[in-house]
């Protein structure tokens, strides 16, 4: 008899923990996500879009972002990593890939330029454009 109020103490008392420690997870990503902001998109680089880079990249600004789990912030936290796109118009995207670009820009920071991660998580801006 002993042996089953004890098991009924064990089982009551995890049916009471379970429920408070979803809520804490809730709050740190409700926590979170206050600190980071709102997420931003980030799209590929394309020439129709963004225009032929060889004449248009002086009208983007460089700034760097971060990637917290595979989602762009503009503020970092521990454990982030920091990425440098171009902006304009309120748009994120990533720099052209053609390596005749790669030192042109001398006000982006080339250690931080994107990589294969990032390129596989844009958005393409020429979908239903007719492009592939």
């Amino acid at each position: 008899m002993r042996i089953s109020k004890l098991l009924s103490l064990l089982l009551v008392g995890a049916v009471v923990a379970l429920p408070g420690r979803a809520r804490a997870q809730v709050d740190i990503s409700v926590t979170l996500s206050k600190q980071l902001g709102p997420e931003i998109s980030l799209f590929a680089y394309s020439q129709t879009a963004h225009g032929d880079w060889r004449t248009t990249y002086k009208q983007w600004t460089p700034v760097t972002i971060y990637d917290v789990n595979g989602h762009y912030y503009r503020k970092s936290v521990k454990g982030s990593r920091a990425v440098v796109v171009y902006t304009r118009n309120n748009e994120y995207f990533l720099p052209p890939q053609d390596k005749a670009w790669v030192g042109t820009d001398k006000r982006y920071d080339y250690k931080k330029q994107p990589d294969d991660r990032d390129r596989g998580r844009a958005k393409s801006k020429d979908e239903g454009r007719g492009k592939p």
